[in-house]
């Protein structure tokens, strides 16, 4: 069971790093749909090793809130306005963000070995790559132009934040988990309205337009 969920947990950390390099903006959030997916299985499989019940919940949850609900609450929100196959930018070259990538990557790891926690059901590796998701989230967020990636990136941290409770605590309470998943499917309808609204205004989901709206 441990090699299934260190295989998953790899293929997590796989399509984070596609992420990294996509240019599309439909391949975003299929990819972060797929990666939400993958999550969904390691609970289930954490669930079928200690046959705790919230843990059976937390992974229907996921899949149905984080792999269904927010992918296609982001695709409907930005249809009309950005939803297409028109690429996007990094403040930085893709060569460069894949490397930083990498490199917070080999951080995670090494941050995740010096944590003292317990694991219960999961085991150090997965540790790791949930440190190194959360972290390649956030750099995705602050370093990418466009607004909808942005918010991809936060999405993904979130996926790396669940792994990270998982591994810890072999999962937060039943309400907890539940509450943190309607957080983030609220979360991602607002800043679909917004995105939209930046369009509108703007004509361009571009973060760096934005400076034209100085007086």
């Amino acid at each position: 069971m441990e090699t299934f969920e260190y295989t998953l947990a790899g293929l997590v950390l796989l399509i984070t790093y596609w992420l990294l390099i996509a240019r599309r903006i439909r391949g975003a959030i299929n990819g972060y749909a797929f990666q939400s997916v993958v999550i969904g299985v390691i609970v289930l499989a954490t669930y079928a090793q200690s046959l705790r019940l919230h843990l059976l919940v937390l992974a229907l949850s996921t899949f149905l809130i984080k792999g269904i609900l927010i992918p296609i609450v982001l695709r409907r929100q930005v249809r009309a306005t950005v939803y297409d196959k028109r690429e996007t930018h990094y403040y930085v070259g893709f060569p460069t963000a894949l490397l930083i990538g990498m490199a917070l990557s080999i951080a995670g790891f090494v941050a995740a070995n010096r944590l003292d926690v317990v694991k219960d059901l999961v085991g150090q590796p997965v540790l790791g790559v949930a440190v190194a998701v959360i972290l390649i989230g956030f750099f995705i967020t602050v370093a990418r132009q466009d607004a909808v990636m942005q918010l991809t990136g936060l999405l993904v941290a979130e996926n790396g934040l669940l792994l990270l409770g998982l591994v810890m605590s072999a999962g937060l309470g039943l309400l907890v988990d539940f509450a943190l998943l309607m957080d983030v499917l609220v979360g991602a309808v607002v800043m679909g309205f917004l995105i939209a609204r930046m369009n509108a205004t703007i004509m361009s989901t571009d973060t760096s337009e934005l400076t034209r709206l100085r007086g």
